[in-house]
């Protein structure tokens, strides 16, 4: 069911619509906190996805961008997906995150660099 939701909003990532945005990226984070409990592997996979898509666009609203960064922290940390970030290179988002102007943007950076980091 969460798979149709994530189709049917996920073009919400790129629209210049900033409530959209974070409607999306509050959505992805909640249903990070939701796989995380049932060890959902592939629905985690497909959350961090989505998340990481929001994470690398430029254009994305602070606020999207830091609940999609707390989603991805929060699968890496507590879910079963942290070997699928680091192959889809998600130490170059936490080195973009870290160079923000936004310092909730750096902590969250900062905190995604220490998970690929440890073992």
């Amino acid at each position: 069911m969460f798979v149709c939701i994530l189709d049917a909003f996920s073009n919400c990532y790129s629209s210049p619509n900033k409530n959209l945005q974070l409607a999306y990226s509050t959505l992805l984070l909640n249903y990070a906190v939701l796989l995380i409990e049932k060890k959902d592997e592939e629905g985690q996979a497909q959350v961090l996805s989505a998340a990481l898509q929001i994470a690398e666009e430029e254009a994305a609203d602070v606020d999207s961008k830091f609940r999609s960064l707390v989603a991805i922290g929060s699968l890496m940390l507590e879910g079963l997906v942290k070997k699928i970030a680091i192959d889809f290179e998600v130490e170059s988002i936490a080195k973009s995150a870290k160079a923000s102007k936004e310092a909730k943007i750096i902590e969250i950076g900062t905190d995604i660099d220490l998970l690929i980091r440890q073992p």
